[in-house]
């Protein structure tokens, strides 16, 4: 009796171990540099230059109502992919590093609803793309027939957005999170299995075909169709105007180029970081198991890949917006130089119309090239009188007696300052 005993308990003990054994992922160490260090950078960039970007087209209301409100929800997605790329992707490449059971807990907590997100932040980055080259398709092609698109532009940029909420919301009730209590405090304590949602029938056809050709193949063969179209329409129309113009040849072949290289980019981007994407969502359909089982290896890379190309590509979109369109970058650049400025002076600075260099009462240099500060009483009075002769320039025709009978250069000066305030 004690021998059986004894003979279930080793095989309960040795079942236990079996199932809490955990194996570590092969390439940790080379993954853990790609993901957790270059990919970490890669979506701080991110944050920073598509919130900058997000602020800059949202804050104007030129740019909300024109075409520019997509490439501000863009940045917006961006930025919100680029969050969930850092606690989903680089913290779980910490986990496999460390081996770390408290990172591991703190994953599992905001794994479903963080990868919800980020699907739904692509989904809709991706609609919100396909809207705007119907849009650019139209006013390229047809551009008498675009009244219908700008007046309703904002009700298709919602509806995109709805739209891809609804492809992938359900996304959080497709995976439960089971506990393991006699695994605690090894690395299987937590482990991910479909939900019964997921083990439909009827969802399953949902979710594997329908949602991946609808969200992923469709709009990424839908926008390398449509780009390559505009390319070639708007070159050839672009050249033909510029011939009407009479442009010399190198004015025409710089506007072509301007006019055409912020799709060619953009589109060149998109298709790059989707592409692996792409041939790895076609591969599982045609042999899902020589692909997990006979390129585990590289299954394993281009699923990283994968992730670290679309955080790449979104932090490439303020450099191409701002080499490719002259009205933009200067821009960034004016609202750069004012984020960067620290302005010593503290209380009343000059008004917008006024400039440093009009103010005539600068010091005048001594002979040996130093400068001397101008004593406090001078200073004062020169201030009183130029808002005396302001206040009573209009009332009085002092200003024309003061110009007529000036004899010196200074006075003749002052009485312009006066007369164009």
């Amino acid at each position: 009796m004690n021998a059986d005993s004894n003979r279930t308990n080793d095989y309960y003990d040795g079942h236990i171990e079996d199932s809490c054994s955990y194996t570590e992922p092969v390439y940790v160490r080379e993954r853990f540099y790609m993901v957790a260090i270059f990919g970490t950078l890669v979506a701080i960039v991110n944050i920073i230059e598509n919130t900058f970007l997000s602020i800059m087209l949202f804050k104007k209301k030129s740019y909300r109502s024109s075409h520019m409100l997509y490439l501000g929800l863009l940045a917006f997605f961006d930025v919100w992919m680029a969050i969930a790329y850092i606690p989903l992707m680089s913290l779980n490449l910490f986990v496999d590093y460390y081996k770390s059971v408290v990172l591991l807990r703190a994953w599992f907590m905001y794994m479903l609803p963080m990868i919800t997100i980020s699907h739904i932040a692509m989904t809709a980055s991706s609609f919100l793309m396909v809207a705007a080259s119907l849009e650019r398709y139209v006013v390229t092609v047809h551009p008498t027939k675009t009244k219908w698109l700008q007046r309703n532009r904002k009700c298709i940029a919602g509806f995109s957005i709805i739209l891809g909420a609804a492809c992938k919301f359900s996304q959080l009730f497709e995976m439960t999170i089971d506990y393991k209590q006699e695994c605690y405090g090894t690395m299987r304590e937590y482990q991910l299995s479909l939900s019964p949602l997921a083990q439909n029938p009827v969802y399953s056809y949902w979710r594997i075909i329908f949602r991946t050709i609808f969200t992923i193949l469709i709009p990424f063969f839908l926008l390398a169709l449509i780009n390559g179209r505009i390319v070639v329409v708007l070159s050839r129309n672009e050249y033909k105007f510029l011939q009407s113009t009479k442009l010399s040849d190198a004015k025409r072949k710089t506007a072509v180029r301007n006019a055409t290289r912020t799709l060619v980019l953009c589109v060149f981007t998109y298709l790059l970081s989707n592409v692996l994407n792409v041939i790895i969502i076609l591969w599982e359909y045609i042999d899902i198991e020589m692909l997990t089982v006979d390129f585990e290896t590289f299954y394993m890379f281009a699923v990283d890949v994968v992730s670290l190309s679309t955080i790449f590509a979104g932090a490439l979109r303020l450099p191409i917006y701002a080499a490719c369109q002259e009205n933009l970058r200067k821009e960034f650049l004016d609202q750069l130089k004012i984020i960067l400025s620290f302005n010593r002076y503290k209380g009343y600075g000059p008004t917008a119309k006024a400039v440093v260099e009009d103010i005539e009462d600068r010091r005048t240099p001594e002979p040996n090239g130093e400068t001397k500060p101008y004593p406090i009483l001078f200073s004062l009075g020169t201030v009183l009188l130029v808002e005396s002769a302001t206040a009573n320039c209009e009332a009085t025709p002092t200003c024309k007696v003061i110009h007529k009978s000036s004899q010196t250069e200074s006075d003749r000066l002052l009485c312009e300052k006066v007369q164009s305030v």
